[in-house]
């Protein structure tokens, strides 16, 4: 574990974790409007922390609206253009289904194969 964080008063739950090629955030909670603000910055401190990449883990998120996810794509695009490395490891149903639905799926998940590295 190289560290973990909660966002929104605790609705959020970040976890870092040492991981092969690239480290794994594990998201659990509620991925909602109520993290939105704090969600791009948290990011882009894990992304900075991992210069192999980071895997993003979101397994355990519970709830999920549009206000969410689309602080999780911004960030994952910002930190994409900055050549940070950043990839979906797992997911859920619902929350793949609002980035199909959003259009927002892209920008989480093609950036990074997490078993072997950078997409080219």
């Amino acid at each position: 574990m190289l560290g973990a964080h909660a966002l929104a008063d605790g609705a959020l739950q970040l976890r870092l974790a040492a991981g092969r090629p690239a480290a794994v955030l594990l998201l659990s909670g509620a991925l909602d409007s109520r993290c939105a603000l704090e969600l791009p910055e948290a990011l882009l401190a894990a992304v900075r922390a991992c210069p192999d990449g980071l895997a993003l883990d979101l397994s355990g998120v519970d709830v999920c609206d549009e206000a969410g996810v689309a602080a999780l794509a911004r960030a994952c695009e910002h930190a994409r253009r900055f050549g940070h490395p950043v990839g979906l490891a797992a997911s859920t149903a619902d929350l793949d289904r609002l980035m199909v639905l959003t259009d927002t799926l892209h920008l989480v998940a093609d950036h990074l194969d997490a078993t072997g590295g950078p997409t080219p």
